[in-house]
């Protein structure tokens, strides 16, 4: 609804193919914007990862100042600077939050998110500034280390990242909350169904299926000081099957 009503998706649904990341940025954080702060953006949000331990803390205990309370009408989308757009923009009492959200996609340019943190400087005089992206693991990751490396953000916005991934485990594990009312616990069950479809459900373990596949104990021997593996496949499939080489 809201990529329609900000002219993301045209009214015919022409370029909802080219669309899909602004879609799905409408529907999570739209959805989410419907419940309280403390049971929905905050510990989702919580989970940003930053690059020194200070700007981790000042980002949680910045968050952890907000009340307890509805803040909907502070969440907006596609926010147009002098020199950028910032797709979510989180402006409350003692931080500014501006997301860049990926789906599968690259930065626009080398320079998006130099220009959204120059942007971000300009609101809200000395209130914390904070810059997250979005995206898809392990990409994210790793687009995030390089804009670190590179240095060319501007001082006195802090950076970090978040994968949907992590955002899909943080929903599943907030729906255990047990104080969410039947109308919360719906949003939250739609939100959840909706990000497993997407496949950000991260795989756990063969034991954790319906049916598990392998005994550990009869078949796994690994005789080597490397801890990685890595699976050339960018999904685990349940009907598949996969070997180690």
């Amino acid at each position: 609804m809201l990529a329609e009503i900000h002219g993301k998706i045209s009214s015919e649904g022409s370029n909802l193919s080219e669309r899909l990341e602004d879609q799905l940025t409408a529907n999570v954080f739209g959805t989410l914007r419907y419940l309280p702060f403390h049971k929905g953006i905050q510990p989702i949000l919580s989970k940003a990862v930053f690059f020194s331990q200070t700007d981790q803390m000042a980002f949680i205990n910045s968050l952890g100042r907000r009340k307890n309370e509805f803040i909907g009408d502070k969440v907006k989308f596609w926010v147009k600077g002098e020199r950028s757009e910032i797709d979510v923009l989180l402006e409350l009492d003692h931080l500014i939050i501006g997301i860049e959200v990926k789906y599968h996609s690259p930065l626009s340019s080398d320079d998006q998110l130099e220009r959204e943190a120059s942007d971000l400087l300009k609101g809200k005089g000395q209130t914390p500034k904070f810059l997250l992206l979005l995206g898809t693991e392990p990409e994210v990751n790793m687009i995030a280390k390089k804009v670190m490396e590179d240095r060319k953000l501007p001082s006195g916005v802090h950076f970090g990242y978040l994968s949907w991934q992590e955002v899909f485990h943080q929903l599943v594990y907030v729906q255990k909350n047990e104080t969410f009312n039947e109308f919360q616990r719906l949003i939250l069950e739609d939100l959840v169904a909706l990000l497993r479809k997407k496949g950000f459900d991260r795989f756990q373990n063969f034991q954790s299926l319906a049916c598990p596949l392998v005994d550990h104990c009869s078949y796994f021997h690994f005789y080597t000081d490397e801890q990685f593996f890595h699976l050339s496949a960018n999904r685990i499939e349940k009907e598949g099957y996969y070997e180690f080489c």
